[in-house]
């Protein structure tokens, strides 16, 4: 080969050599290879330059339907629920009664009942033998300071009406207020007395409010006090017995049970002619539970 010819062949694979590297060298060099990925401070690409997942998608024939579907849901709109697993109409604590009824218990038993009042109701609590019941009574208790007094409730602890409402539930609340109201001005007392049956009520909606006439004083007792004397019971009494629906909330008078032909507590049941001897408290028991099954039955 003439050197000519060698030098011609050499600097032509010289150039194709450069010409390769200059390829190489601008395909590094281009911008999709080595610019950064983009940050929430810089500039995204021109949408108009790249093509969105459903457009890529739907040049290659899939249903734009795919895209929607591999996106998070759209929140539920607010009238819209999530379906029950299974019908409400097969859950039995919803085919069972929800009336008041369905949760006390039978006018015969003491299970759930509580006894509120003054000491006529802890002669009850001492003497006539009424088992399990609550008794939230005092000596002197009245409509004026019984939400003030913390009473020692067996079975529960010292507590107030308040927390003892609060806390429990009764099916039956017997309620003997008033004597030791006598004192004060009658409308004043009756409103307080109004007052104490809508607090229970409000704190034992589904309880069944028994409200008890006050028993009389004997005669002797009654035509010597000025204040507490049977006239002014009897007005009490009367006040009371028409709070009373037959509904949710009944009346029971025991007095006919104690009194004499007058009217009056008879003298041979009485030691301090205002209270009944302990021998006398179960019958008046026995009555409550009787008196109960007749108003509600059971």
């Amino acid at each position: 080969m003439k050197k000519s010819n060698f030098i011609t062949l050499a600097l032509f694979i010289l150039l194709i050599f450069v010409a390769s590297l200059t390829i190489l060298f601008r395909r590094a060099g281009s911008p999709d290879a080595s610019q950064p990925a983009a940050s929430e401070d810089q500039p995204t690409e021109n949408p108009e330059k790249t093509k969105g997942i459903e457009t890529l998608l739907a040049d290659a024939g899939q249903p734009e339907t795919t895209v929607r579907e591999t996106q998070s849901p759209e929140p539920l709109p607010p009238q819209t629920t999530v379906p029950e697993t299974s019908a409400p109409e097969t859950r039995p604590a919803e085919t069972e009664p929800t009336a008041p009824e369905a949760s006390r218990p039978a006018a015969g038993s003491s299970d759930n009942v509580l006894f509120i009042g003054d000491s006529r109701t802890v002669g009850l609590f001492e003497y006539a033998g009424i088992e399990k019941a609550c008794f939230f009574c005092d000596i002197g208790m009245s409509v004026y300071n019984i939400y003030e007094k913390t009473i020692s409730v067996p079975g529960v602890g010292k507590v107030q009406i308040e927390e003892l409402l609060q806390n429990q539930k009764y099916g039956k609340i017997y309620l003997m207020l008033g004597v030791n109201e006598l004192g004060y001005h009658f409308e004043q007392t009756m409103a307080e007395y109004q007052k104490l049956v809508t607090y229970i009520q409000d704190k034992q909606p589904d309880a069944l409010l028994f409200l008890q006439a006050n028993l009389h004083v004997t005669r002797s007792r009654s035509e010597q006090d000025p204040v507490i004397n049977n006239p002014a019971i009897d007005k009490l009494n009367a006040a009371i017995s028409k709070l009373a629906d037959g509904q949710n909330i009944y009346y029971l008078d025991a007095n006919p049970l104690f009194d004499d032909a007058e009217g009056n507590l008879s003298s041979d049941k009485s030691e301090d002619n205002a209270h009944l001897y302990a021998r006398y408290y179960p019958e008046w028991g026995a009555w409550i539970t009787e008196q109960t099954a007749i108003h509600i039955g059971g």
